[in-house]
Parts: C-alpha cells; sequence; structure tokens
C-alpha cells in the first residue's frame, strides 16, 4: 500500500513538474518582451561602425518623458554639445560603456556637455534601477513606440551613440560600443 502511495504522489509531483515548467516559462517571456527584441537586434560582432555626418545636417526630433517622470526635449539643449545614446539594461555593450558616458559627463561639465539616454525596448523600473546604480547623471528618455527610434534611424542592434554638435546639427553616429578612444574622437567634434 505505502509503495503505491508513494508511486502515486512522485507520479502527481512529476506530473506538476510537466505542466508548470512550461507555463511559467510562458510567463516569464510575457514579462520579458524585450528578451525577444535582443535576440532579434542583437549588436553585430564586428568593431563598431561610425558614420560622420557632413555640415549642416539637422539631428531629428527627440521629446520623450523620462524615467523620473519629466521630459527631456533636443531642441532645449541648443547650444551645447550633446551625446544621444540608445541603450537597454539587456544589451551587453551598453551595460559595458555606461561608466565611459558617466565620466564623459563628469569630465565635460565645464564644457556643457549633455548625455541623453534613449531606452530602447526595455522595461522602465529595471532601467531606472541601472541607472540609480551606475551613477547616470543625465535624463533617459522612455521610447516606448519605437518612434523616436525609428526617427534616428535606430533599426537594429544596440548601442547607438550619436553626437550632436551645439548648432543642433550631427557630427557622428556610432552602432556598437564605445572605447575611450572612439568617443574621445568623436567628443572631440563636438566639443571644438
Amino acid at each position: 500500500m505505502a509503495a503505491r502511495s508513494s508511486r502515486r504522489l512522485v507520479t502527481g509531483v512529476l506530473l506538476a513538474v510537466a505542466v508548470v515548467l512550461p507555463v511559467g516559462a510562458v510567463l516569464l517571456n510575457r514579462e520579458r518582451p524585450w528578451a525577444e527584441y535582443a535576440a532579434r537586434t542583437a549588436p553585430p560582432a564586428t568593431a563598431a561602425a561610425v558614420h560622420a555626418y557632413p555640415p549642416g545636417k539637422a539631428a531629428p526630433a527627440l521629446r520623450l518623458r523620462t524615467l523620473d517622470g519629466g521630459r527631456v526635449d533636443l531642441a532645449g539643449l541648443r547650444g551645447r554639445p550633446v551625446v544621444v545614446n540608445f541603450w537597454a539594461t539587456w544589451c551587453e555593450p551598453c551595460v559595458r560603456e555606461f561608466p565611459l558616458l558617466a565620466k564623459a559627463a563628469a569630465d565635460h561639465r565645464p564644457d556643457r556637455l549633455a548625455v541623453v539616454g534613449v531606452l530602447a525596448e526595455d522595461r522602465p523600473a529595471a532601467a531606472d534601477q541601472f541607472v540609480r546604480r551606475n551613477g547616470g547623471t543625465w535624463p533617459v528618455g522612455v521610447d516606448a513606440d519605437r518612434r523616436t527610434a525609428a526617427a534616428w534611424g535606430v533599426t537594429v542592434g544596440l548601442p547607438h551613440t550619436f553626437f550632436v554638435r551645439p548648432d543642433g546639427t550631427l557630427a557622428s553616429h556610432q552602432l556598437g560600443e564605445l572605447t575611450q578612444a572612439t568617443l574621445d574622437r568623436q567628443l572631440a567634434a563636438v566639443l571644438g
């Protein structure tokens, strides 16, 4: 009798696990819609690609609600050099380059450098925690409907970083992880 009860218990536990695991996996993916985006838009394995713009090409509009409930508007930063960084917490290169952006923001405060983050396909709560934990001092706009990303030509891969001159024109755009050398070189063009 005890052996039969044990077998029923084991069978019941195995059946419950067989049902719960697939359902749990579905629910986890439902809570993380950005995971599918991450797989679809993983940055290329090759070196970062930098594109320089000719003088006079205006930066696209950028008006977003920020993680802290405020607003960021690129037009309001006219007269200052600006770095616009499209990123997400699930993006490993984005996470690795974050300290470089924090250091640049601090080092170039006297130059009035503005850094603006644009959260792409990520949960605002996760991004807010990450920014606070890692010393981000700049506004991070939430691009929930991806309209801003589309206007800026951010269609595949992260991170994308744009360097905007004080007159509001684009100087350069980098797809892929910033290094200290690529950041310094592109900052020189907008800080000039």
